[in-house]
């Protein structure tokens, strides 16, 4: 076939320009609806990457149920004996809030690898909300929170754990652990951006791990010696644990609640504006 043929078999249109059909959606990078996408889009690759990854699901779902389970079976007599109430009422709330702080240690080991083999980089290239990287993990984690609460409560439920409030109360527990758990993530996330040979991580976990017998989960507040008694009660998990049984057995609940709260505010505030600039500087790093 001839050029003129092939010229002539494409159809030209009366003013000689090339008309091309309307794109179906244009949003703007920095638009609402581009941070909401983007969002979806990656909590959902963040989620389906721990989904795939054994590790990750051993120590946010199975871990916490079965330290719960071992926890019951070693200590409830002796604990319960000592504090004249089932011990389970506060393991329960310990497993859940310290399931949802090593996950968040075992995600940061993960954005660190991530930032390592050059994939923050990429991500920081491509036509989407710069927001997006900082909210779609934000939202894989409440994801994975909730996740790790429920299976603890569940396995809390077989041996005797009740929420007295009913699904209000479990809800209500869900937003404690949420806050809680989310305002940790902050702090680890904003660690694990400071150096990309930083292994400050790894000492986060092993100090999740040391907090948990050292709150009145585990045991009560005067179990402890006189002088640790009030850093036992006060400290962080402490108040959350004590917030989430208030909930549960409808007990008093104001201070442990604004503690809580308090606490969570003063890790955000802390560690909000490191995270963003770590997430910046490693995502432009050569």
């Amino acid at each position: 076939m001839t050029s003129e043929h092939a010229s002539s078999s494409v159809a030209t249109p009366a003013d000689g320009h090339l008309h091309f059909p309307d794109r179906d959606a244009f949003t703007p990078e920095t638009g609402g609806y581009a941070l909401l996408r983007g969002t979806a889009l990656q909590a959902e690759r963040i989620v389906t990457r721990w989904v795939k990854d054994p590790a990750t699901l051993l120590q946010s779902l199975l871990f916490p149920a079965l330290m719960l389970l071992l926890f019951w079976l070693v200590l409830d007599r002796s604990v319960s004996a000592h504090s004249g109430s089932s011990s389970v009422f506060g393991m329960v709330p310990m497993l859940a809030l310290v399931g949802a702080m090593s996950g968040a240690s075992i995600s940061g080991v993960g954005l660190r690898r991530e930032r390592t083999s050059g994939l923050l980089s990429k991500m920081w290239t491509l036509p989407a909300h710069r927001a997006t990287a900082m909210t779609g993990r934000l939202t894989a984690e409440a994801i994975r929170i909730g996740a790790t609460v429920t299976a603890v409560l569940l396995m809390g439920t077989v041996i005797g754990f009740r929420i007295h409030t009913g699904i209000v109360g479990y809800l209500a527990i869900l937003g404690v652990t949420l806050m809680f758990g989310l305002s940790f993530s902050m702090m680890v996330t904003a660690l694990a951006l400071r150096s990309r040979d930083s292994h400050i991580v790894e000492w986060v976990a092993i100090g999740t791990n040391l907090a948990m017998f050292f709150n009145t989960g585990f045991v009560p507040a005067d179990a402890y010696p006189a002088w640790l008694q009030p850093i036992v009660r006060y400290q962080p998990l402490s108040c959350a644990v004590d917030a989430i049984r208030a909930i549960a057995d409808a007990g008093p609940l104001l201070v442990p609640l604004l503690l809580t709260a308090g606490w969570s505010a003063a890790l955000l505030v802390a560690f909000t504006r490191p995270t963003l600039r770590g997430y910046r500087l490693a995502a432009m790093e050569r």
